[in-house]
């Protein structure tokens, strides 16, 4: 079954901006690689000295990453305040930290497994975009 999910959230971001632009945290999950979920970063209206970039993270981890800390390297995940998580993101650039509710978190993470339940992701078609990725890196 091939299928896409993707979600944007507005960024609680007033600290990393401080001008009134919207950060927006765009989630994208496809079939055709289930164990990851891509994320990115961009700023509304865009201007170049404003947080960006594109990470991906295994969806595993952001559902861990609701009730314990977890992930490494660039992208980590952690329970916060008010029933949000925290994301940590290191770019190319400084890194960027930010609250979204773990709601939509796991809504959107609900309708990927809706599509690919979690423990089931194992196929060709999830090797081959694994070694895709690998390559291309």
């Amino acid at each position: 079954m091939q299928g896409s999910i993707s979600t944007t959230v507005v960024v609680d971001d007033a600290a990393m901006t401080g001008h009134g632009h919207a950060t927006m945290l765009e989630m994208t999950w496809l079939s055709s690689d289930p164990l990851a979920v891509f994320l990115r970063l961009s700023p509304e209206p865009d201007h170049p000295s404003l947080p960006r970039g594109e990470w991906a993270v295994l969806r595993d981890f952001l559902r861990y990453g609701v009730t314990t800390a977890t992930g490494d390297g660039m992208v980590r995940i952690a329970p916060a305040a008010d029933k949000r998580v925290r994301l940590s993101l290191r770019g190319v650039g400084r890194p960027y930290a930010f609250c979204i509710p773990a709601a939509v978190l796991l809504s959107f993470l609900d309708e990927t497994e809706a599509i690919v339940p979690a423990g089931a992701e194992a196929s060709d078609t999830m090797f081959d975009a694994l070694i895709q990725r690998l390559l291309d890196s």
